[in-house]
This record gives structure tokens, sequence and C-alpha cells, in this order.
């Protein structure tokens, strides 16, 4: 595979993502947990090993850590070797042309002497913050073909959501004519799912112009307009699928599809590949059901008991659900107790939350939006953040949240209305 071979691949990491509120306040939106054992940069990184590419960097910024730490060496995606690597590339603040990125291009840009250091004949930009399965060799080979600058994936989209994502316009050739980043009335609903293939040549050329004279700092906003009419630009599209989890909405949503035959969403027929020894994941005993427990169109990881009901849930490693407990619709993160008789609904709970014996979760009016994120949250689900404690009895309505580490029964409060959040 020449293409690939000659390909490197720069995977954009850093994201904050401020729509997932609380879940992405303490890590990288990449770093989010996702499918009962995954966080959602294995798919990219997944995407990556299965098409044969080999060098990657691995641009990080916000909270980093977590993210550093999942992904090590890169081995469970065979990057590691003579001729395969992962690096990780932060942001280099102090000097004169550095500081933290300004953008996707700039992050790119900033990072011009590991490219250098390749000399790839083709540079593939990838987010690390989407849900999807790809063959990035066959789209790397139809830009090699079609002797393109620049080859953007793109997939329609509702037309009620175009107004989140770069759109373009294409003549019956594929070639792009038009591309506009995030508008309204936008003249096409074919957009763009930050997926690029550059050739090396141009791609440096378009940052020395753009983002190093200051003009602009990123892909969609600045560069890829500006090579309209001046180069020669490519659509590849795609009709797997592929699922934008930048909201509390879409990253529930793109769990439950993980339990949906029909979502095209296929864990194990994808060969997702993840870190199995974080946290001394992999020496989890098997999953313990008791016997009065039921399981209905669920996911369990290992090291789950459940002893109450579960149904149309992701449970994560480690997650205890007592008798007579009912858990609904909802994501359950690694080693979170639910307590007897509690009853969670339409819920997010990150890691290690604590939910008391006969609380109830998620219950209440979805019309209601969160009065401090009424964006982030206004269709009915509840988050908890991670080790945080909620006590027996307590009532938790809709669109609310409880922030990381929060222990609401130390507060002396018995119900949090919809709408509500316990911050810190």
């Amino acid at each position: 595979m020449r293409s690939a071979r000659d390909t490197l691949v720069m995977l954009l990491a850093g994201g904050v993502g401020s729509r997932l509120n609380i879940l992405a306040s303490r890590r990288a939106k990449p770093a989010v947990p996702f499918g009962g054992d995954y966080r959602i940069i294995d798919f990219t990184l997944s995407n990556v090993m299965h098409s044969g590419l080999s060098r990657v960097g691995l641009l990080t910024q916000y909270k980093p850590f977590s993210l550093m730490d999942h992904v090590r060496g890169g081995e469970p995606w065979d990057l590691i070797g003579r001729e395969r690597g992962i690096k990780v590339l932060p942001p280099y603040q102090g000097s004169a042309e550095a500081d933290w990125y300004k953008g996707t291009a700039d992050a790119v840009w900033q990072n011009l002497w590991f490219m250098e250091d390749y000399r790839p004949d083709k540079v593939l930009i990838l987010s690390g913050d989407h849900i999807y399965r790809m063959d990035y060799e066959a789209m790397i080979a139809a830009h090699e073909r079609s002797g393109a600058d620049l080859t953007i994936a793109a997939m329609q989209v509702p037309w009620d959501e175009v107004h989140r994502f770069g759109v373009m316009v294409t003549g019956a050739d594929g070639w792009i004519t038009e591309f506009q980043e995030k508008v309204k009335g936008a003249r096409s609903n074919l957009a763009s799912m930050g997926i690029y293939v550059f050739s090396y040549a141009a791609l440096v050329e378009e940052l020395k112009a753009v983002v190093g004279t200051r003009k602009g700092f990123d892909f969609g906003q600045n560069v890829i307009p500006g090579m309209i009419g001046r180069r020669k630009l490519l659509c590849y599209p795609f009709e797997g699928y592929w699922r934008d989890v930048g909201t509390l909405k879409s990253y529930l949503d793109a769990n439950m599809d993980c339990l949906d035959e029909t979502s095209g969403l296929d864990l194990a027929g994808w060969q997702i590949c993840t870190s199995p020894d974080e946290k001394g994941q992999g020496d989890r005993p098997p999953l313990r059901v008791g016997a009065g427990a039921r399981i209905t169109r669920a996911l369990a990881a290992r090291g789950c008991v459940i002893e109450g009901d579960v149904e149309g849930s992701i449970l994560f490693p480690g997650v205890r659900v007592g008798a007579g407990a009912v858990v609904r619709d909802s994501v359950i993160m690694q080693d979170v107790v639910i307590g007897d008789g509690a009853r969670v609904a339409y819920s997010i709970l990150d890691k290690e939350a604590v939910v008391g014996p006969g609380a109830v979760i998620g219950e209440g009016d979805a019309a209601v939006a969160n009065r401090a994120f009424p964006t982030h949250l206004d269709c009915g689900i509840t988050v908890i953040g991670k080790q945080a404690r909620l006590p027996a009895g307590l009532r938790v309505g809709k669109n609310c949240f409880v922030n990381p580490g929060v222990d609401v029964g130390a507060r002396g409060l018995t119900r949090l209305d919809d709408g509500e959040t316990a911050a810190e």
C-alpha cells in the first residue's frame, strides 16, 4: 500500500468539548468513555490501524493527561516499532511563534517541524472525537488518482443540522466549487466530516500563507475557503455510520446505537481496539448476574454485578446495580454504585459516582431546561459527575447536573428539581 506508507497522520485531539459540559470538564473530549469499554478516540485510532497507516502525530492541548495515559505508546493500535509510532504533540508555550493552539490549522502549523522530519507525500488530518468506521486507504487512493491538492470526506446531514458543519457544493465530477463553514441558510447539506487528505506541498504552502501571516487559524473557517478557485479540491462521499458526539444528546444517542442492530454501529464487527490495561481493566472478573436480576437489550462489561433490572443501557466495567434497583436508557461509567431500590432513567453517570438506596434519578419534566446551561441540557437527560455522591432517597429531576465530586447529602438536600445544578 504505497499511498498509506507515504502518508503521515495528524490527529487533532485537543478539543475542549464544552457542550459535553461536566463529562469533559476533567478530560479532553476524545478521552470521554464510550460504548462500555472504549474511549471516543479509539474509533479514529482503530481506523488508522485498519487502514495500514503507521505514523501518527497526536496533537493534544486541553486536559490531556487521561488521554495520554490511555494512548501511551500506541501498542493497542499497532503503532509501535521501528517504522511505526505515535508522537504526542502538545503546544509549546514561551516562544515567539508558539502558544496555545488557536485553531485546527494553527495546531498543524505549530508542528511543521514534526512533518518535516518525515517529508511525506500526503498528510491525513483527522479529528479524535467522532464515532465511525472508515477505510482511509480508499480515500487516500481516490486523492492520488484525481491529482487533488485536498480531498475532503463528506456526507449528507439533515437540513436542520447543517449549521453545525462546514458544507460544500460540488460539480458532477466531485470537484468542490463552494465551501461554507457553519452558516445559516447554506446552499447544501453535504457536510465536511473534518477528514482531510492534503498533498504535503500544498498543505505547507497554504499554512504559510494563512496561519504564517496570522490571517486565520482554522481549516474550515480560513484555509479551505481560501483554496477555492486556486487549488483542486475533491469531495470524497461517505455513506456509512458517522456521528459527531459533541452534545450530551448525541453522545447518549450514539451509545444507544450500540444496542440497535439496525443503527450501523457495530462495535464487534468494526474491531475497535482500546487500551485493556487501564487501571487493571483487563483483570476484571466476569460479569455477575444475581438470581433476581433482569437484563434487557443492554450491554454490561466485565466486573459488573447486577442484582436489579437493567434495560436499554450501557454499563462500563465494575458497575454495581443493587437488588430492586432499576436502570433504564442510561450510560453508567466505570465503578458506579447504584444502591438497592434506586431508579435511574435517561441519565449519564460518570465514573465512581454513588447513588444511595432508594434514590430516584432522571424522572420529571423534560420541558424544563437546565437553568445554568440551557443550551447544553434541554432534552431530558440528567448528568451525574465523576465521584459525585447522592444520598439515599434523593430525588433528582430531568435536565439536572451534579458536578464532579459533589456530596449532595452533605448539603442536606433531599431533592434536585428539574433543571437544577448541584455545583461545587
